[in-house]
């Protein structure tokens, strides 16, 4: 079977590292965005063919781990009910993605299938790594930011959102994941979010200009 990933450059990060900002100046920049996240939002959507599937994995795996459901009346899911038990460790972690992987790469091939030939696309994937999809995509790139720039400005954001995360918490889940330093060594480019929005668009600029 023909690898949809061989076209695509994987775009990864961490937690507050910037990635989805990054992602978003590609776009402007004219670069095919697909989003892992997006993705995996679209195939747990009650309308999805993947729904009954992985609703019912879901509920097997996580539920009894649960302090509340993980589903609403609607069918909708509680994503941050799901965040908390599947992050709580690598384990959980790895399962999660064993649930929502075939599906969301089913539907990644699918998007790719539709664009023509020629365009640059950047596949927006938090676990590039993790997930061994560095081993199949042409190049990766990591959004890089130090440890603890990341952990306040996700902190900073949950709070912006609504959500209460506390530092120990946002090291906790960054623990479940190769160390963003780790990731700057294994890239094939990096993009330097240490400093403000103006500093990651010029970067980004510089990369589009070397994306084949």
């Amino acid at each position: 079977m023909k690898n949809p990933y061989a076209r695509v450059y994987g775009l990864t990060g961490v937690m507050g590292s910037g990635k989805s900002t990054a992602a978003k100046l590609l776009a402007e920049a004219g670069v095919i965005v697909l989003d892992a996240d997006s993705i995996a939002r679209d195939v747990i959507d009650p309308q999805s063919d993947s729904y009954a599937d992985i609703k019912l994995k879901l509920i097997a795996a996580f539920e009894p781990l649960s302090t509340e459901p993980l589903f609403r009346a609607d069918g909708s899911l509680v994503r941050a009910a799901l965040a908390k038990v599947a992050f709580a460790d690598s384990a959980k972690t790895k399962k999660l993605g064993e649930i929502m992987h075939p599906h969301i790469q089913a539907e990644f091939s699918r998007r790719v299938a539709a664009i023509p030939a020629g365009r640059r696309i950047v596949y927006d994937v938090p676990l590039l790594f993790e997930g061994r999809l560095h081993e199949q995509v042409k190049k990766t790139i990591v959004v890089y930011a130090p440890e603890e720039i990341c952990v306040a400005r996700a902190v900073a954001r949950a709070a912006g959102q609504g959500q209460k995360l506390t530092a120990d918490e946002a090291r906790a889940r960054l623990g479940q994941q190769i160390s963003i330093e780790k990731k700057r060594e294994l890239a094939d480019y990096v993009i330097d979010n240490s400093g403000d929005l103006a500093a990651l668009r010029a970067q980004v600029t510089g990369l589009c200009q070397k994306l084949e």
